[in-house]
């Protein structure tokens, strides 16, 4: 299956996605072979629509757009939510992590750097870059 093939099917599905969770629809069985392109195109469409002012969820019953008033589309969009801030949340805590890890090297090179400056005069090694290899 080529790439406008896949374009087309997942297109297919994403254009039936209405509102209400009665009208859900299942993502592409990933269980047949080509098909997990598909559903990972599908995904990348909806991600789309969401960060374009679209509102579609899927908390495991297929993709809908939550109906307001509606108290099983509203639940849902909630606990859709939740489940997106709990996700970011991890994110941020990564981040936030892998930075704090960065500086504290960045700052144990420019330790080391002037140490061996400071025993080695000048021939040692010249630029921070050399030593993290940047």
């Amino acid at each position: 299956m080529d790439k406008k093939e896949v374009q087309k099917i997942a297109r297919g599905y994403f254009d039936r996605i209405v509102s209400g969770h009665i009208n859900a629809v299942q993502r592409p069985d990933i269980t047949i072979k080509g098909y997990e392109r598909i559903d990972r195109t599908l995904r990348r469409l909806v991600e789309k629509a969401n960060h374009e002012g679209d509102c579609i969820i899927n908390v495991g019953r297929g993709y809908y757009r939550p109906i307001p008033g509606d108290p099983t589309d509203e639940l849902e969009f909630k606990e859709y939510i939740r489940l997106e801030d709990s996700r970011a949340d991890k994110l941020w805590g990564k981040v936030y992590s892998m930075k704090t890890a960065f500086e504290n090297w960045k700052k144990e090179a420019e330790a080391g750097e002037q140490q061996r400056q400071g025993s080695e005069g000048r021939a040692g090694i010249s630029k921070m870059s050399d030593w993290l290899r940047i």
